[in-house]
């Protein structure tokens, strides 16, 4: 059998790193791991893409002043349009898609939402980047404020689904 100490010191270095990974910043600490995996059926199976954070932010970012269940008053969220996500990957004729969080959370949104709503995936709120205690990095914003329909129907409530870390085209 192994002694206290000897498990001790097998265990204190596991304890330890993860220790500092929680300490980094989130941008070291994310540096390694995609924004966002986008996937799409191919006839071979299955393709997937990953998006740095960078690289969507590259992609013309939009602005959408709303308020919404989460938070008080209107903000101002930017980022990029779902609909050039999904453009820029040739799936702007998927029929529906899967939007899925950090913490296994998922929603399904027919993409005819993208072509009528605009909806953005928010980046930033009121001029700061999104955190994953803010919601984000990304967090998937309808522009509630200018459609009637959209205020207060729990439909769309659900689908402003928060830390988005990957969109599956069905």
């Amino acid at each position: 059998m192994s002694s206290p100490a000897l498990i001790a010191r097998r265990i204190s270095p596991l304890i330890l790193s993860a220790f500092f990974v929680l300490l980094l910043p989130q941008s070291e600490a994310s540096a390694a791991r995609p924004a966002l995996v986008l996937s799409r059926p191919t006839p071979s199976g299955t393709e997937t893409v990953e998006f740095s954070m960078a690289e969507l932010e590259a992609l013309p970012q939009s602005t959408i002043v709303t308020s919404n269940e989460f938070t008080d008053g209107e903000a101002t969220y930017r980022g990029p349009l779902v609909l050039d996500v999904l453009e820029h990957l040739g799936l702007e004729r998927a029929k529906s898609l899967r939007f899925i969080a950090a913490n296994d959370y998922y929603v399904d949104i027919p993409a005819s939402d993208f072509r009528r709503y605009n909806a953005i995936l928010a980046m930033e709120v009121d001029g700061k980047k999104l955190g994953r205690r803010d919601k984000g990095p990304l967090w998937l914003m309808y522009p509630i404020s200018d459609h009637a329909e959209l205020r207060g129907d729990p439909v769309y409530i659900t689908r402003l689904i928060w830390q988005v870390v990957r969109i599956e085209a069905q």
